[in-house]
């Protein structure tokens, strides 16, 4: 009965005098920010995209055409399927744009001729080929081409207040005959 009465005491002490730490919503002081002046870095500028939509329609396949071969390029496999390109992921056929630096012998059928700047581009679905030897390489949108369509999965932004499209790391902007690339965007490192 000692017990008892010692175990009773206990519980009514902690019920009637509870200990703020054991609550559930204690709120910690914010730490102070403190700004030093001092020599300023420079800073690269970068715009400020926003996405209207956020959802991406993605093109699949469940299988690729007879007589598709792959093209492998750093340890990937990418499987050219009417000038796009297709890249394997949980059993299903995904469209992904080459990285810059991809080589080809053939071109897709529906590449077009671009000039800019007195530099000669081959443009196929929102890849641009710039040719070396007797291969085609992958290179990035250069800035002022215009092309004269872009593909469906063309996403549409607001960049800088600027109605524009982004397709495969480049920003287009509509123009009166066809779109122009106003802007590289960079490309990520998948290594990190």
């Amino acid at each position: 009965m000692k017990n008892f009465k010692y175990v009773i005491g206990l519980l009514l002490l902690f019920f009637l005098f509870p200990n703020q730490q054991i609550e559930a919503q204690v709120r910690s002081p914010r730490a102070k920010v403190v700004r030093v002046k001092g020599r300023k870095a420079k800073r690269k500028v970068r715009r400020k995209v926003r996405r209207r939509n956020r959802r991406v329609a993605r093109r699949t396949l469940r299988r690729l055409p007879a007589g598709t071969r792959a093209i492998a390029f750093r340890n990937i496999n990418y499987h050219p399927v009417g000038g796009m390109y297709f890249i394997p992921r949980n059993g299903i056929y995904v469209r992904a744009f080459p990285p810059r630096g991809f080589r080809l012998r053939i071109l897709p059928r529906n590449a077009v001729r671009i000039a800019v700047r007195g530099n000669a581009f081959m443009y196929a679905d929102g890849v641009f080929y710039q040719e070396t030897g007797n291969e085609y390489e992958i290179v990035a949108p250069p800035k002022g081409a215009v092309v004269n369509e872009l593909p469906e999965d063309a996403q549409e932004i607001d960049f800088s207040g600027v109605s524009a499209y982004e397709l495969n790391d480049a920003v287009y902007k509509a123009i009166e005959d066809g779109y122009e690339v106003i802007e590289v965007l960079e490309e990520e490192d998948m290594e990190e």
